[in-house]
C-alpha cells in the first residue's frame, strides 16, 4: 500500500506577509525618486546645452521650427501650430463673447462685455487654451518623433557619430516651440479680440462706443507682457515634458503609443497648476480693477 509524502510547503512568516505592503510602497517611492531625478537631469541638460543648439544646430532648428509651424501642409487635418493658434483664437474669442454676454446681460449691462474680453481673456483664458491647443498638438507629435527615433535607435546612432542627442533632439525643439507659439500667440490674440468684439456689436446689437471704452481700459502692456511670459513658460514646459517621455521611451510601437499618452496628461496637469500659480504670482488673489467711467 502506497503512502503519500507529507507536504513540504512551510507558510511565511506573519511578519513578513505584513511588510509586504511596506516594500511595495518603498519600492514605488524609490522608483518614483529615481524618475523624479532623471527628469531633472534631462531638464537640466537641455537648458544648459542649449546655447550648443543655438551655435551648432541653427539649421536644424530652423527645420523644426518651419514643420511645426505648417505641418503636412493641410490646414485642418494635419496642420501646424500656425493653423492651431488661428482656429483658437476664433474659438476663445466667441465662447468668452457669448458667455460673458449672458452674464453681463442678466444685470442690463451688456456692453460691458468688453472688460472680460480683455483682461479675462489676456490674462487666463487665452494663456491657458493656448497651452492646451500645443500640448495636444504640437506636443503628441513630438513624442512620436523622437519615440520612433529611440526605437528605430536613431538616437543612438546620433551619439556614435559624435553628435549630443539632447541639444539636437530636444533642444531644436525647445528654441522652435518657443519661435513659432510668440508670433502665433499675438495672432491668436488679435484674432481673440476681433472676434469677441464682432459678436457683441454685430449679433448681441451693444453700442460699439461703450464696448471699445471698457476693452481699452483693461488692455495694458504689462498685462500682454505677463499672459506673454505665461505662454512661453507652457511652451518650455510642455515640450520638455513630451521630448522626455519620447526620449526614454521603450517598448515598440506600443511603449510610444504609452508614453505619448502619459505625457499628454502630465503635460496637461502642468498647465493647469502652472496657470493657477503664475496668474496668483503676478495679479494677486484680489487684482484690482480701475475703472475711470
Amino acid at each position: 500500500m502506497m503512502t503519500t509524502p507529507a507536504s513540504k510547503y512551510v507558510p511565511a512568516p506573519f511578519s513578513s506577509v505584513l511588510m509586504r505592503p511596506v516594500r511595495s510602497a518603498g519600492r514605488r517611492l524609490s522608483g518614483m525618486l529615481g524618475e523624479i531625478g532623471q527628469i531633472g537631469v534631462f531638464t537640466g541638460k537641455t537648458l544648459i546645452l542649449l546655447p550648443k543648439t543655438v551655435k551648432h544646430y541653427r539649421s536644424a532648428t530652423w527645420k523644426t521650427m518651419n514643420g511645426m509651424a505648417w505641418g503636412s501642409g493641410s490646414l485642418i487635418v494635419d496642420g501646424g501650430v500656425v493653423s492651431l493658434m488661428l482656429f483658437l483664437g476664433v474659438a476663445v474669442g466667441a465662447v468668452v463673447a457669448i458667455e460673458a454676454y449672458m452674464a453681463f446681460n442678466l444685470l442690463g449691462f451688456g456692453a460691458l462685455t468688453g472688460i472680460v474680453g480683455s483682461f479675462g481673456n489676456l490674462r487666463v483664458i487665452a494663456p491657458i487654451i493656448t497651452g492646451i491647443g500645443f500640448a495636444a498638438q504640437a506636443g503628441c507629435r513630438m513624442t512620436a518623433e523622437i519615440g520612433a527615433m529611440r526605437i528605430s535607435e536613431e538616437i543612438d546612432a546620433t551619439e556614435s557619430m559624435g553628435l549630443q542627442a539632447i541639444p539636437f533632439v530636444v533642444g531644436t525643439r525647445v528654441i522652435g516651440g518657443m519661435l513659432i507659439v510668440l508670433p502665433g500667440y499675438l495672432m491668436a490674440l488679435v484674432v481673440s479680440f476681433f472676434t469677441c468684439g464682432l459678436i457683441v456689436k454685430v449679433f448681441d446689437n451693444q453700442p460699439a462706443g461703450t464696448y471699445d471704452h471698457y476693452f481699452t481700459q483693461m488692455l495694458t502692456l504689462p498685462d500682454l507682457g505677463a499672459s506673454l511670459a505665461k505662454v512661453l513658460v507652457f511652451c518650455v514646459i510642455v515640450t520638455l515634458i513630451h521630448c522626455y517621455y519620447g526620449y526614454f521611451a521603450s517598448g515598440g510601437p506600443a511603449g510610444v503609443g504609452a508614453a505619448s499618452g502619459r505625457a499628454i496628461r502630465a503635460s496637461l496637469v502642468a498647465i493647469v497648476v502652472l496657470n493657477f500659480a503664475m496668474t496668483v504670482a503676478i495679479w494677486g488673489l484680489s487684482p484690482m480693477l480701475v475703472f475711470k467711467g
